[in-house]
């Protein structure tokens, strides 16, 4: 450990690469193709990561899950919120597809409890028939996701719980679901005097959400990850992802460095999920993050190759 505090950018990228052999546990997120109206799935944002630190860090969050960004990954890493928080993210995702969402957190009834709501918004996509040929008309399409929380810790785990109501619409129809997530998260691990947290999530099991007389399922999601601080300030992290019989492994880094009254950080990581369908270098993500007393701006940078690149901004704030 003395050799990698000598040594930060070595560390660093040491740190990213350790992350995939961290710990063999599962998550998946199946690529999100919305580049047209052929790949545009009413179902696409419960499965797009949110908040701009853990999509940096090649969408790695169930083991870390130290925020309230934790509602969206592992909701058990609410129980570890001291004060009350809020988050709110923007993405410019491919085309003119935005997706926003705001998370709120506090302590509350014994443990933490939070809220958040996620909206995605397409614009215009063009109409096309069954054969693929594209019209001259356009149409939009939505989405809508509230999440109410609730966890609590008992020592070193924690526990915690989603309830969700989402809503689609596309042109003049509509359709509901109500889904469940659940967590938990284990930080009790310490050999070598480094924190070692390991977590575990289901996701998304719910009820079938039906436009007009066709039924689709919600996108179950089952994420395990853990995190290893390497030293001070250097934090790896590791997750395996199961979804619809596919596994994916993610990995990713964050470095924090204290300037003055600011806390810089650096975040890197890799996501193998949309590496077979558009190449290795989608695969890549990258952010930063400045905190200032108790305000937090964080960017993440994630190219999907010849679609186009995508950007999340997350302003955070704690009271």
């Amino acid at each position: 450990m003395n050799t990698l505090a000598q040594n930060r950018k070595p560390a660093f990228i040491s740190a990213f690469l350790f992350a995939f052999a961290l710990c063999p546990l599962p998550y998946t997120l199946t690529p999100v193709f919305a580049g047209s109206a052929l790949g545009t799935s009413a179902f696409q944002f419960l499965q797009m990561g949110v908040g701009a630190r853990p999509s940096a860090m090649g969408e790695v969050f169930a083991g870390v899950a130290d925020d309230v960004n934790a509602i969206y990954w592992n909701p058990a890493g609410l129980a570890g919120i001291e004060r009350g928080e809020l988050s709110m993210t923007h993405a410019l995702w491919l085309e003119d597809i935005t997706y926003s969402n705001i998370a709120y957190g506090r302590r509350a009834l014994g443990g933490t409890i939070g809220a958040a709501f996620n909206i995605l918004n397409t614009g215009d996509i063009q109409k096309a028939d069954n054969t693929g040929l594209r019209l001259a008309e356009n149409y939009n399409m939505s989405d809508m996701m509230g999440i109410v929380s609730y966890a609590r810790a008992w020592g070193s785990l924690a526990l915690g719980a989603n309830l969700k109501y989402i809503s689609s619409r596309i042109e003049e129809e509509t359709a509901h679901s109500y889904a469940a997530d659940i967590g938990a998260l284990y930080s009790g691990f310490r050999p070598w005097g480094r924190k070692i947290s390991a977590g575990l999530a289901v996701q998304n099991v719910g009820t079938k959400v039906k436009y007009v007389s066709e039924e689709n399922p919600l996108p179950v999601i089952v994420r395990a990850g853990c995190s290893l601080e390497l030293f001070k300030g250097l934090l790896a992290a590791s997750d395996l992802n199961y979804t619809e019989k596919d596994i994916n492994i993610h990995a990713g880094a964050e470095y924090t460095r204290v300037l003055g009254a600011f806390v810089l950080a650096a975040r890197a990581g890799y996501k193998n999920d949309t590496v077979k369908e558009l190449g290795a270098l989608s695969g890549v993500t990258a952010g930063m993050g400045i905190k200032w007393s108790d305000y937090q701006l964080d960017y993440a940078w994630n190219s999907f190759t010849d679609l186009g690149i995508t950007h999340r901004i997350s302003l955070g704030i704690k009271f």
